[in-house]
Formats: C-alpha cells, structure tokens, sequence
C-alpha cells in the first residue's frame, strides 16, 4: 500500500486543490491535522464549512486527524473544545477523529488533538503533534515541541508508523527507533504544493517531497541488505 501523508495545510486552498488533482499516485492519504488556520482573515466557521465540503467529497481514502487550529472556541465556557465539527463528516471513505480502520491488512487510527489518554493498538498512528524527544518533533532552530504523553505509548503499543506534523521546520523529516519509523513533511507556507511522503508499507519505504528546497530524496528504513534491495524498496510509485 502507498500512503501519501500531508499536514498543516493552514486553509491553504490551493493545497487542497493538489491533493484533489495533481497529488501523486497513492492508496490512501493521512493527513495529520490543522487543516484550519486561527490565524486567517476568513471565520473559523466559514473554514469548516469550506473543508467540511471538501472532506465530503473528496474521492478517494482519506485517514484525518484533527489538530489544536482546528479545535473550536466555545464562548459559554472560554475553553476550547475538541474538533466535533469533524463529526459532521458523512463521506464513507473519510475517517476521522478516534476511527480505527483497516485497509491492506494494517490498521490506522486517527488520534485527536484533545484525546486522553492517546494512543493504542494499530500498525499506523495518524496524530497531529509527533512524540517528544524525537528528531521529528524537535525544531530545526531548537525546542522540542512535541506530545509528552505519546512517548510512553509509543512504547506500549509499538505502532509501525506515526504520521504526525505541528513542527513546520522539524530537524528531520523522519526518524526510526525501536521498530517504530516516525514521519513529519513539515510545512512550508509559501510552496506551491504542500511537502508531503510517500510510505511504501510493504518494504517500509518513503520518499520526501518539497518544493522549495533541494534535500527531496528517498530513505530506506531499516537499510537494505545490497544495492539490488535498495533500488527496489524505493520504487515506491
């Protein structure tokens, strides 16, 4: 199976546009949250109508997580609240906050920005903020601005993949470490089309794809035993 994992699109509707026309060829996308933006001109509520319309009817597999610019004030009690606007969802290829499904013999579940405790039994994490102490979640000019509570699930329930974002300028876009390979494209605003990673799950490979800079290439997790082996996990499309 071929995953193309995106993230923080921010309500940039031109990347919403790619992923419907000129993504690259793929089985299912995860998109790991903030596909709001708290800080656009545009209401919040005009955004969700906006991508709820879009989510519905987007054509194909589409695994949602929500993330902390998609959560919704609530003036009655001046705290946010979870992204339950996500629930309005009715596209049965679109799954989002706290599904687990399973497609091609991997389960994916979708954490959300407020779930407690996260985490759980699944091949495949779609979470919006990555593990902290991890490369992923650590910022290119320092600070760690990744999710305490997913390290020690993480360990205890050992998912094969976490798909995350948040960090718009990680320290790398992956990361693999006791069996667990973690992903992060990042974000990069002005970019015609959104980074994003390509994850073949059979050879557990993945390809990084940018825009604007020129360190795109493939990565191999763990590494090939021979040039032959390597030249075929990276065949990802």
């Amino acid at each position: 199976m071929i995953i193309l994992h995106v993230t923080d699109f921010h309500f940039n509707k031109r990347w919403f546009d790619w992923l419907l026309e000129d993504a690259p060829p793929h089985d299912l996308v995860v998109m790991s949250g903030d596909m709001l933006d708290l800080m656009s001109v545009t209401p919040q509520r005009r955004q969700i109508e906006w991508v709820s319309a879009w989510l519905d009817g987007f054509p194909r597999p589409l695994a949602v997580c929500s993330g902390n610019h998609d959560l919704e004030w609530d003036p009655a009690t001046e705290r946010w609240r979870p992204a339950y606007w996500l629930r309005s969802i009715t596209n049965p290829l679109v799954w989002t906050d706290g599904r687990r499904v399973q497609m091609d013999g991997l389960s994916v579940l979708n954490i959300g920005a407020t779930t407690r405790p996260k985490g759980g039994s699944a091949d495949v994490w779609a979470v919006h903020a990555p593990p902290a102490r991890t490369l992923v979640a650590t910022r290119f000019r320092g600070g760690d601005a990744g999710d305490l509570d997913l390290i020690e699930s993480v360990r205890r329930f050992a998912p094969k993949l976490v798909l995350s974002g948040h960090v718009h300028s990680p320290l790398d876009w992956r990361e693999f470490r006791d069996g667990t390979l973690f992903l992060n494209p990042g974000c990069e605003s002005e970019a015609p089309f959104p980074n994003h990673i390509l994850v073949n799950t059979e050879r557990m490979s993945c390809r990084f794809v940018t825009a604007t800079r020129e360190d795109s290439h493939d990565s191999v997790l763990p590494a090939p035993a021979s040039e032959d082996d390597e030249a075929a996990a990276l065949a990802v499309a």
